[in-house]
């Protein structure tokens, strides 16, 4: 839907098992040493913390404000 130029997303599709779903909330800029994300949708947030652990992996956290998912991937 389109409102004076501005795109809303009131009704992505996406639910809680399938979040966050790489296309509609963001997606992947990977590199050959480190992998990040952009986010897609203005509800999207992305953190990621600093490595940790004796692998020194990260954690990147993902929260969506409107429907309140959140989920946590490391790499």
């Amino acid at each position: 839907m389109e409102d004076k130029g501005e795109i809303r997303y009131e009704n992505c599709g996406v639910d809680e098992e399938m979040f966050p779903c790489m296309g509609k909330c963001c997606f992947k800029d990977g590199t050959a040493f480190k992998v990040s994300y952009a986010k897609i949708c203005p509800y999207c947030r992305i953190s990621t913390s600093l490595p940790s652990g004796s692998s020194l992996k990260t954690a990147t956290i993902f929260e969506c404000g409107r429907l309140g998912y959140g989920t946590r991937v490391t790499e």
